[in-house]
Formats: C-alpha cells, sequence, structure tokens
C-alpha cells in the first residue's frame, strides 16, 4: 500500500521544479505592455536617494502626476524630494501596491495615498494573475508581498500559466500599443505619452459610473493603512491622504453629497491626515483623457500644481507657486463616417453635444432580425447604447456593434429572446462592459476580429479584464 503512495507524494514534491521549467521554458510575452513598469517603478523606488515622496494608488497615479513638475515645485520652496510615482494598475489592486512599497519606508520619506474611489480599489483586492504578468521577468516581487498575497500568486500559478501557453501556441500574442505600452514611461517612470486631450466621445465613460455616496471601504483595508501608517511612524516617515481625480460627468447624484460623504468616509476609516478637499479633484471632463480618473497631459499638470500647493501648506509654506496653469484642451474629435442605414434607430444628442446615442427602435427595427447599429448619424458619432434601447427587440438574433461604441450598459440584451450572435467590430480597443453588460446571455456567440481578440484574452488598459468570464463564448472572424 505504501508504494502505491511513492509516485504521487515524488510528484508533489516535483511540481514546482516543472513548473519553474514550464514558465523558464515560455518566451516573454508581457515586456513591452504596460505591465512591466511595475518592476521598474519598485527598482526606482528601492533605490532613490534622500527624502523621497512617494505616491501610491492606482493608474491615476501614472496618467496624472507628473512627477518632473512635483519635484522642481517643491525645490523652489526648499523641499528638496525625489518623487516615486508608485500607482499603475488597478486590476493588481492598491493592497499589493502598499505590500510591495512598506519595506522601503525610511526617515525622512513623505507618502501620499491617492486612491480611486472603487469597491474594489478601497479592498484588500489582489488580482494574482495581473500580478504575475508584472513580475513575468521578476518573480522576486512576488517576495515583497504579504504572506496571503504570496499564497494568491502561487495558486494561480498553473492557470497563469496555462493561459501564457496557449498564447504563444496560438500565436495570437498580447497587444502593447499607444499609451499602453512600457515605452510610454521614461527611466524615471513617468508617463511621457503624449494625451492631447479628452478621447471619449461621450466625454465620460459610462460603464464605469463614480458612486461617491454609496462607496464602503472594506475594513480589512483600513486596518492594512492604518498599520502602514503606524510602520511609516514608527520609521520617521508620514503617511496622508490625498484623492484620485474625478471626472465630473461620470460622478452620480449631486457631487457635493456624495463629495461629503466620501471625505468622511476616509476621514473617519484611515489614521493620517487628509490633506485635499476631494471637491477639488472632481474636475471637469475636458480635463480627462481616456477614463473617468485619467487626466490627458494638461489635466495632469493641474493635478500636479494642485497636489503640490497641498504639501507646501501642510508643511507650512504658503507663498504662491510659480506655475502658470494650462487652458483645458479641446476634446479630440471622434471621426463620424457613416455605416450603415440610419432607418431602424432612434437617437438622442448626448449630454456634451458630440455624439449620439442609440436611445431605442423604431417598429421597422424592431422587427429585424439582424441589426447594424450604425458608427454615426447626422454627422457626429453614435457613442453609446441606452440600457433600454432594445426593449422591444423580440425578432432580433444577431446585433453589429461598431467600434465608435465604446461600452455596453447593464443588461442592454435582456429583452432580446432571441438573440444568438453579437458582432463586435472594435480594432483599436476592445468593447468595454459592466459586470452585468451581458446578463442573460449565457447561450450568446460573440464574435470578435482576431487581430483584437488578445485585448478580450488578456485585457486592455489599467482595469480588471470583464470579458474574462466570456471566452468560452468568444469567437474570432
Amino acid at each position: 500500500m505504501k508504494i502505491k503512495w511513492i509516485a504521487p507524494v515524488l510528484l508533489l514534491m516535483l511540481m514546482p521544479a516543472l513548473l519553474g521549467i514550464a514558465a523558464f521554458s515560455l518566451p516573454d510575452l508581457y515586456q513591452e505592455s504596460y505591465y512591466a513598469e511595475l518592476p521598474a517603478m519598485t527598482d526606482q523606488l528601492y533605490q532613490a536617494q534622500g527624502k523621497r515622496l512617494i505616491l501610491i494608488g492606482g493608474s491615476n497615479i501614472a496618467f496624472g502626476v507628473d512627477a518632473p513638475l512635483l519635484e522642481r515645485l517643491l525645490r523652489e520652496k526648499d523641499f528638496d524630494y525625489t518623487v516615486c510615482p508608485y500607482g499603475l494598475y488597478a486590476a493588481v489592486g492598491s493592497s499589493a501596491m502598499l505590500s510591495l512599497s512598506e519595506g522601503t519606508l525610511r526617515e525622512g520619506d513623505t507618502v501620499v495615498l491617492a486612491i480611486e474611489p472603487t469597491s474594489d480599489t478601497l479592498s484588500t483586492y489582489f488580482g494574482a494573475t495581473a500580478f504575475l504578468k508584472c513580475a513575468e521577468r521578476d518573480p522576486a516581487l512576488a517576495l515583497r508581498l504579504n504572506p496571503d498575497q504570496r499564497r494568491r500568486v502561487i495558486g494561480n500559478f498553473l492557470p497563469y500559466l496555462q493561459e501564457k501557453s496557449t498564447a504563444v501556441h496560438s500565436g495570437s500574442l498580447p497587444l502593447a500599443e499607444g499609451v499602453y505600452a512600457k515605452a510610454t514611461f521614461d527611466a524615471d517612470c513617468s508617463m511621457i505619452y503624449p494625451r492631447p486631450g479628452n478621447e471619449m466621445a461621450l466625454g465620460y465613460d459610462p460603464s464605469k459610473p463614480i458612486a461617491l455616496d454609496s462607496l464602503t471601504i472594506e475594513p480589512a483595508f483600513a486596518a492594512q493603512v492604518n498599520a502602514y501608517c503606524a510602520n511609516a511612524r514608527k520609521k520617521g516617515a508620514e503617511v496622508y491622504w490625498s484623492f484620485s481625480p474625478m471626472n465630473r460627468s461620470a460622478v452620480a447624484g449631486d457631487p457635493e453629497a456624495g463629495v461629503a460623504a466620501y471625505y468622511a468616509l476616509c476621514d473617519t476609516a484611515f489614521d493620517c491626515p487628509v490633506i485635499s478637499n476631494p471637491l477639488d479633484y472632481v474636475m471637469d471632463s475636458g480635463w480627462f483623457y481616456d477614463s473617468n480618473f485619467h487626466l490627458n497631459t494638461a489635466g495632469a499638470e493641474v493635478r500636479t500644481v494642485k497636489l503640490a500647493g497641498e504639501l507646501l501648506a501642510q508643511w507650512g509654506c504658503y507663498a504662491p507657486l510659480d506655475a502658470e496653469l494650462p487652458v483645458m484642451p479641446a476634446p479630440v474629435r471622434q471621426a463620424a463616417a457613416q455605416s450603415a442605414d440610419t432607418g431602424g434607430f432612434l437617437f438622442e444628442l448626448s449630454g456634451n453635444g458630440q455624439a449620439y446615442v442609440l436611445s431605442g427602435l423604431t417598429e421597422q427595427g424592431a422587427e429585424q432580425t439582424v441589426l447594424r447599429v450604425p458608427s454615426a448619424f447626422q454627422g457626429k458619432p453614435v457613442a453609446a447604447i441606452a440600457q433600454d434601447a432594445f426593449r422591444n427587440a423580440d425578432c432580433v438574433e444577431e446585433i453589429h456593434i461598431p467600434e465608435s461604441v465604446s461600452s455596453l450598459p447593464d443588461a442592454v440584451f435582456s429583452a432580446c429572446d432571441s438573440l444568438r450572435r453579437l458582432v463586435l467590430t472594435h480594432q483599436s480597443a476592445p468593447c468595454a462592459i459592466t459586470s452585468h453588460s451581458l446578463d442573460g446571455t449565457e447561450d450568446l456567440q460573440i464574435l470578435v476580429p482576431a487581430e483584437a481578440y488578445p485585448w478580450y484574452r488578456d485585457g486592455y488598459g489599467c482595469e480588471e479584464n470583464r470579458w474574462q468570464s466570456y471566452l468560452k463564448q468568444i469567437v474570432t472572424y
């Protein structure tokens, strides 16, 4: 009987080595992508000399702080800091950024926590697979995580290898283009990719509303932040709480009431001074770039000057800053080439007047079995679909969505009982979805362009990949 157990026990003992061999046998896939900047940011954090100003958060830090400008503004007032941006990727999680940076804290450091107001970022959520992609060439990065996060990395290692192996053997490799590539950062981990204006046709991303008045902070995350603050104080460092920029157009409800509730929540939960007024960080959409938290180049400059002034005030310096603020840039115009018949559809002009929203179907449209949503109407792009736009589409079996529609709202196809095929034509970025966009569509076949499939498989940008749950339903064309 004992002999029967020898082979399984040996296999278990050899498993770590076998997995390691498998990992090293696969080529690097993410070294040119946005993922690969996390080791560089960590190296900069550990190697920086002198007093450091460490900015921790998600991608609002990468897109929203001009580190060289911040250093200059502080030095002009005789505060000499090396600014270390340490915010990159919400899919990894705020909790991991705290764990990765805590061991480096030393006397004289100042840490600013500026975390996006979402349920995931204000929790101990940890994206182990996203982290493994970040640490592809630097696996020792996992040693800086806390014990629970390390366990989750180990638990997700085999699925990560399977995903990587599938990508290699399919020849459909991850895409690293535009702002979401490692080349978007300079040697000091500052974003240098030009972001001239707001690229969102509606001026905001409707799939990710900012609900400040209903936010909660996970108690375990508050405990982690407070332990981090206590450790910092013990080492002679100080920690402040600031805020992420928030697109005013995306804030649900009354912004002032939401901001008041959010401020009180943070002030109560965290054992560190709140140095900013969150209302100052609810900014007009013209300062944003491609998401409700990502600033364009001019917006980053405005936010940087604002943060510099708050830090100086905290340190007792109230002298005006020598910084001329930029003018808010005009929105980036979206192409509006007519692509399909608009006769079966109803449209409403968007709030910013730059695009149209598909609001419903005409009687003729409701009788169609195939609907091809047009990309433009009356010379402007069709940029969104209302939640109940297909409420009477009982006959439709196939719907084509143009690239001009950047996202799909909650349960948008829930009334389409006959729907069997969803054709997405997006090639420059995937169509964004909420956690409930595809509710009730378990039998739906989703067709995407072959060249865009890696975005649906690997994710795009800085958020959790919501398409991961639907990969079995996706086919390419």
